[in-house]
């Protein structure tokens, strides 16, 4: 039997966000970051004229996610495009590991604020750095990938389109890193992900974008082409972009008629003698 930990705490801010969510006991050990490193919702800037929106975490606290089970997204999709993208590559459902995944940054993302060379604005996204640390009865190192899918309305009309990430794949591996980037982002003990999506902001209003993440440890086989999925942790990020309330003319008219009023009763009160 698995011994379950309750997800930890990194800051002490962070417990007034958690006494609000439900925060689910897992499997390894969830740290979330620093407050500094933790963004909630920006406001978006340099929005069409007339137009006002944010970008926000969603969820706020990264999710606990247990291996997955047959008939799960992860699998669904990695059947349907190992053929082209990875051939010959299967996937199964693993034991829960037991180390300690630190989720060093996760922040909501304006490009207006936060500027990235290359990139137009207005955009919006979310920075994700998290870092896994195994425990003495993990798999080494060497053989544990991260493997992530994402989930987003970009479709026609809104449609959910889900991928397994990157898409398209090039290196015929279903893993997130190639082998040489695992390698530049881990140690001994260590793997690090860092991940930057985001989504530029059309001139058309309204505007929602929904992008959600399932990032999972996996051990695997070169030989057999078998890869193990572990458990792993659920995030993302919302843009919603909407035309800026303005007062209706009634309303206007409405608070023009009481000031004036307010005026008018300010002078009458003024004429009054003052008692001796």
């Amino acid at each position: 039997m698995v011994l379950l930990k309750k997800l930890s705490i990194a800051t002490a801010g962070a417990s007034a966000i958690l006494s609000v969510f439900s925060v689910p006991v897992s499997a390894f050990t969830i740290n979330l970051p620093a407050n500094s490193n933790w963004d909630i919702l920006d406001p978006l800037g340099n929005l069409s004229p007339g137009a006002t929106g944010t970008v926000g975490l969603n969820p706020v606290v990264p999710r606990y996610l247990a291996p997955p089970t047959a008939g799960s997204t992860l699998f669904t999709l990695f059947q349907a495009e190992a053929p082209t993208y990875f051939p010959n590559w299967t996937a199964v459902s693993g034991a829960a590991l037991g180390g300690t995944l630190t989720i060093d940054e996760y922040d909501a993302r304006d490009f207006v604020a936060e500027p990235q060379p290359g990139w137009s604005t207005p955009r919006g996204g979310v920075d994700m750095k998290a870092t896994y640390t195994k425990a003495a009865t993990d798999p080494e190192i060497s053989n544990l990938r991260f493997i992530q899918l994402f989930i987003d309305n970009s479709g026609p009309n809104g449609a959910l389109v889900r991928h397994i990430d990157p898409f398209p794949n090039t290196d015929r591996l279903p893993w997130y890193y190639t082998d040489a980037q695992h390698n530049f982002r881990s140690t001994p003990t260590t793997m690090t992900i860092v991940d930057t999506p985001s989504d530029p902001i059309p001139p058309s209003i309204p505007f929602n974008r929904r992008v959600s993440f399932e990032t999972y440890l996996a051990t695997f086989d070169n030989t057999t082409k078998v890869a193990t999925i572990r458990d792993g942790w659920s995030w993302g990020y919302d843009i919603n972009v909407q035309t800026e309330a303005v007062p209706e003319p009634l309303t206007i008219l409405a608070s023009a008629t009481a000031l004036g009023f307010g005026a008018f009763f300010k002078k009458e009160v003024s004429r009054k003698p003052k008692k001796n």
